[in-house]
């Protein structure tokens, strides 16, 4: 016998308001493990209205600073990698290429309150630009990954390309019913708030 497993989907369309005209929504897919339905969904509606309307969907992730910033906590960040590119002092293995790179890694990170306030400050300003350096003790750093608690399990974030990230929130215990899937009407209500968080640091227009 297959294991069948209901996944749910929230739509969330916010509503004009005034002279703001919304020009995007969000998608919440409920997934199981590595178990999920957004690629073949997506993959089917961007099919479909495609060659139905001639209309294009482009799917991302939604406000991506804004799960940055929940996740970027003092008790959550395990492990930083630094990394700094450097070039040969030889002139001669300079042949227009980065020479190596240096990667520094810290795990078992203690801060104090004011330490952290201003390296979380760093970080957030780090993720505004792709032209942005990190600076660490002194030292200036092209890139930073930071390994993260969320829900439970380690994630690797990569501060320099946070518009690839995949969003992933933890669904409460109280939301799981006793045969392992979630209480829909729970769920849904979690669904909701977790859709007004993000609205409130999305664009919702296109620019």
């Amino acid at each position: 016998d297959i294991d069948v497993r209901p996944f749910y989907l929230m739509i969330v369309f916010p509503k004009d308001h005034n002279d703001l005209k919304v020009q995007k929504g969000i998608f919440i897919f409920q997934n199981n493990g590595q178990y999920g339905v957004k690629t073949i969904t997506t993959t089917l509606m961007q099919r479909y209205f495609s060659t139905n309307f001639d209309i294009s969907i482009n799917c991302l992730s939604i406000a991506p600073s804004a799960f940055i910033k929940k996740v970027l906590k003092k008790d959550s960040v395990k492990k930083m990698k630094l990394v700094k590119n450097f070039k040969s002092v030889d002139l001669s293995d300079n042949l227009g290429y980065g020479y190596g790179s240096e990667v520094r890694e810290l795990s078992k990170l203690s801060f104090t309150d004011s330490a952290w306030s201003n390296i979380q400050d760093k970080m957030l300003h780090f993720c505004g630009s792709k032209l942005t350096l990190f600076e660490f003790q002194n030292v200036s750093y092209d890139d930073l990954k930071v390994v993260v608690d969320v829900g439970g399990k380690d994630r690797t974030i990569n501060l320099h390309n946070i518009e690839n990230v995949s969003i992933i929130e933890d669904i409460p215990e109280y939301i799981q019913a006793k045969d392992g899937h979630p209480k829909l009407e729970h769920l849904i209500e979690y669904f909701k708030s977790i859709a007004i968080d993000y609205m409130s640091e999305m664009v919702l227009r296109i620019k």
